[in-house]
């Protein structure tokens, strides 16, 4: 017999079935219908509903189980009293963080990655005030992390997630766990700029060896060198903000993974002046009239650049082929930050071109402010 008459006041997914409760739903392609050894009182359908979601999350997370269904069937001892454990889960909160965190959403989608891959299968049903670090440090000497930046990057939504739950006041701060978990320490590499000849017998080489739409690369690396602009800048670049009387260009937006954002990595818009080269770079690429709205378009889709393969593929062809030692495309930023700093360019106006502050500068490249004067001084030093 089927209890409908009472289905009105029932919880999504909730039936009774001959005066027993069962839940049912679909997942991942999957339907299950459940029997629950509950009774059928107001207490035993909240139940009913809270195993609902809690099953619901499992599937979602791909850790639902054949013993997680034999146990809301009742293959175990029921205590009446205590139908489900008290307490906000954690995916609960999590999904709270991610809903109210204002990241950008590509950081948003890494976000749920790391939650999805790392946190949730061992946490989500876990009520979020009795996780512990010790619960997390297992977690993480279980987990596979490709390298510890890796790890500092997934703690960065744990982190989030424990703070959503202090702000709800589901845990005090002195019983965050997250306190406790530090980040490992990262070596930063020094940038790895191209020498000036290495610029130039790369572009050297496109400018040679590339014809057709592949002449489109030429000109980009030479806006991509002589301006020190971000491949992500590049490709969200319009021709309205380029300033021609002024011989200047508005960088205020980027493009990645084919979404185009209105803020650039460190949202800072910024005014790029140009010289000779790049004038000329952009000059060129009008009169190659691909569009009339962006700077860059992909030549072999006619549409904007989803992402910079394209670009680094013609790079790495022209690194081989002069056998310039092998660096990522993104260096052309750094080298136009070295020549400027090794020009004895003013480090205020450097810092300015390339969107950074002047401490990130003089830390990201310190090396290069005194041109060939630190040459100079070790020289002072002789080992006669």
């Amino acid at each position: 017999m089927d209890d409908s008459a009472s289905r009105p006041t029932l919880p999504e997914g909730v039936r009774l079935r001959s005066g027993r409760i069962q839940i049912y739903f679909s997942r991942n392609g999957k339907s299950h219908h459940i029997t629950l050894p509950h009774p059928v009182t107001a207490e035993g359908i909240n139940a009913a509903a809270k195993i609902r979601r809690d099953l619901i999350t499992k599937a979602e997370w791909g850790i639902l189980t054949d013993n997680d269904i034999a146990h809301a069937k009742g293959d175990f001892v029921v205590d009446d009293s205590v139908i489900v454990s008290d307490g906000v889960l954690f995916q609960e909160v999590a999904q709270k963080y991610l809903k109210h965190c204002d990241a950008n959403l590509d950081s948003k989608k890494d976000y749920v990655s790391a939650l999805n891959k790392h946190w949730m299968p061992n946490l989500a049903l876990v009520p979020v005030h009795l996780i512990t670090s010790d619960m997390i440090r297992d977690i993480i000497a279980d987990s596979e992390f490709k390298s510890d930046k890796t790890l500092n990057n997934c703690l960065v939504p744990l982190r989030g997630v424990f703070e959503k739950a202090i702000e709800l006041r589901l845990v005090t701060p002195a019983d965050n766990p997250m306190a406790m978990i530090k980040n490992k320490k990262v070596q930063t590499g020094l940038p790895d700029p191209f020498t000036r000849d290495e610029m130039n017998a790369l572009l050297n080489w496109l400018d040679k060896n590339l014809e057709g739409k592949d002449r489109f690369y030429y000109w980009y690396f030479e806006v991509a060198f002589w301006t020190g602009c971000r491949p992500s800048e590049l490709t969200a670049l319009r021709w309205n903000d380029i300033d021609w009387f002024n011989g200047s260009v508005i960088i205020n937006k980027s493009r990645v993974r084919g979404i185009e954002k209105q803020v650039t990595k460190t949202h800072t818009a910024r005014e790029v002046y140009l010289n000779d080269r790049s004038k000329r770079a952009f000059e060129a690429l009008n009169d190659l009239g691909l569009s009339t709205e962006y700077v860059m378009i992909c030549p072999e889709t006619n549409a904007p650049f989803y992402n910079e393969k394209p670009s680094r593929l013609r790079l790495t062809d022209a690194m081989k082929q002069t056998r310039v030692r092998h660096r990522p495309a993104y260096n052309a930023r750094h080298t136009y930050a070295t020549m400027l700093l090794m020009a004895d360019v003013n480090p205020v106006f450097v810092s300015n071109q390339l969107g950074h502050s002047l401490q990130m500068l003089i830390k990201r490249y310190g090396r290069w402010i005194h041109g060939d004067q630190n040459k100079l001084e070790m020289s002072k030093l002789t080992t006669d």
